[in-house]
């Protein structure tokens, strides 16, 4: 993804998530029965591309299908009567939809 902002700035954005690349140092390999859907994963290992041997197991200690920080954070907003989360405004969230809205019509 290529980016340019107003002030002159750009960025450029990468990522895979099964693809050797240069600057990738390990590969994850999942487990479970879900293994393309990666919020209902159980377990995946971190496998380091110089060695075989290092491997690390991660388990994920929480329960759910990947959007319980949301529905945390919305908890706690109602509790305190808020109308939106200091931590990700409405207007933050629209501008990430839209971005991504864009970069999905382009590629």
């Amino acid at each position: 993804m290529l980016f340019g902002f107003a002030n002159g700035a750009q960025a450029i954005l990468t990522c895979t998530s099964s693809a050797r690349t240069p600057g990738s140092s390990g590969d994850r390999r999942y487990r479970g029965p879900h293994r393309d859907r990666q919020p209902l994963l159980r377990t995946f290992v971190l496998h380091a591309h110089r060695s075989r041997r290092d491997a690390t197991r991660f388990e994920p200690s929480h329960k759910g299908k990947g959007l319980h920080y949301e529905a945390d954070e919305v908890a706690r907003c109602l509790r305190a009567g808020l109308l939106e989360s200091p931590l990700m405004p409405l207007d933050e969230s629209i501008a990430i939809m839209e971005t991504m809205d864009t970069v999905l019509a382009q590629a």
